[in-house]
């Protein structure tokens, strides 16, 4: 089920669109990130308030792409337990596939003391469901060792990319979300998690306003460690509140 499902075609279509060329000048590798988890149908008012601040990543005269994500941990989810018991420094590995386009990358994306993200990443010719050799060599930490690492969890969605008309913010509202750890699947197809990405906190922001005046909660959400906690028998307490308001929106 897609976002047009839900906000309808017309509130995308007043959007100015962006080329991926163009994007690259907010790629934002490392920034502050803020998240709101919401009803697709709640989001359709803020797009028409922000329609003219912002532009949408079109390509091929499509606005919305289908990605998929392989995450790898190690065998007893030393990853998930490192966000779970929040970890300063901690990582995630992954392969992210832009389905539409073809294009695959191995990222390793980093969480920093200073509550930034940072993430690398380098092409690849498919997502493998075993590390490889270059794929190892990216992975620079004290206490794991790529060679450990192995595959978990595949994560399905589809993304709508807007950046600022400054180019300084990037927004990216993920719908139809799936998880699939090879035994059994979940799928959330109301949800919309709306992710604001800057290099600093900007609080004269139009989406973040919008979101301010609905009194929305800022929620620390990673789509991995949601599957892993819903999924896997983990640890999972330090997660609760997420999914006491996951719950809710479900059920609304």
């Amino acid at each position: 089920m897609e976002i047009l499902d839900y906000l309808g075609k017309a509130e995308l279509d007043t959007f100015s669109s962006i080329s991926l060329e163009e994007l690259k000048q907010v790629s934002l590798f490392n920034r502050i990130d803020t998240k709101y988890i919401v009803q697709m149908a709640e989001f359709a008012g803020i797009l028409r308030e922000i329609q003219s601040n912002y532009r949408v990543l079109q390509v091929e005269n499509k606005r919305i792409h289908r990605y998929e994500s392989l995450y790898f941990d190690t065998p007893d989810f030393k990853l998930y337990h490192y966000h779970h018991n929040e970890k300063q420094n901690r990582f995630k590995v992954r392969y992210r596939k832009y389905v539409d386009s073809g294009l695959c990358y191995f990222e390793i994306k980093y969480k920093q003391n200073n509550n930034r993200t940072h993430k690398e990443r380098e092409p690849r010719s498919q997502m493998n469901d075993l590390l490889q050799p270059e794929d190892i060599q990216m992975i620079r930490h004290d206490s794991i060792r790529g060679h450990s690492l192995e595959k978990k969890m595949i994560v399905y969605f589809n993304r709508v990319t807007l950046a600022n008309n400054s180019l300084t913010e990037r927004i990216t509202l993920d719908t139809n979300l799936q998880f699939d750890n090879g035994q059994q699947k979940r799928e959330f197809p109301h949800l919309l998690i709306c992710e604001i990405k800057q290099n600093k906190t900007d609080y004269t922001s139009p989406i973040l306003k919008a979101c301010n005046r609905r009194h929305y909660e800022q929620i620390g959400f990673s789509k991995y460690s949601t599957a892993i906690a819903l999924m896997e028998r983990v640890k999972s307490n330090n997660f609760k509140p997420s999914f006491i308001k996951i719950n809710k929106l479900i059920h609304e």
